[in-house]
């Protein structure tokens, strides 16, 4: 079994990595897959979780898309709904 998690992001600078570590620090018996689609923040959100694929020992469960142009909230919730397995 595969449980996916969607995230989407835009300008969640200050908040977003501690939203993706409330997702790794699960512990689980089963495959998870984080799918995170940025849509074309502003801020600095890329840079930190770009960090966080770097450095977490679970990196390895994301899959994150930037988008190079901003398509709106729903847009960006359905495409991440589309991604998952």
């Amino acid at each position: 079994m595969k449980v996916s998690v969607v995230m989407t992001t835009y300008a969640h600078e200050n908040f977003i990595e501690q939203a993706i570590n409330g997702v790794l620090m699960q512990e689980c018996n089963f495959e998870v897959e984080l799918i995170i689609t940025n849509d074309c923040s502003p801020d600095d959100t890329d840079a930190v979780i770009l960090d966080i694929l770097k450095k977490h020992p679970k990196a390895s469960w994301i899959k994150y898309i930037k988008h190079k142009n901003n398509i709106g909230s729903m847009a960006n919730f359905v495409f991440t709904l589309k991604e998952a397995k």
